[in-house]
């Protein structure tokens, strides 16, 4: 599946400051026209989310929650667990 960040979900980013997800998105130009999730330190593609957690309970919890792109809102991960 190929996920990509909005360029709604760039600019939010970036006015909130959020470096930290900026760094694993393969932004294209200005980031107008959005950009590819998520990608390694190593500027290859990461096999799963990099912002997904696995807590003492065995269970994963997204790490972004309150900042997640887009498409996570509309896309079914069977390893995440809403908080």
């Amino acid at each position: 599946m190929r996920l990509e960040a909005t360029p709604l979900d760039i600019a939010r980013w970036r006015r909130d400051g959020r470096d930290d997800i900026l760094a694993r998105v393969q932004i294209g130009g200005s980031g107008a026209e959005g950009g590819l999730l998520w990608i390694g330190s190593d500027g290859s593609r990461a096999r799963q989310c990099p912002f997904l957690e696995q807590k003492k309970d065995g269970l994963f919890y997204c790490g972004i929650h309150e900042a997640k792109p887009e498409v996570c809102t509309a896309h079914f991960c069977q390893r995440y667990l809403a908080v």
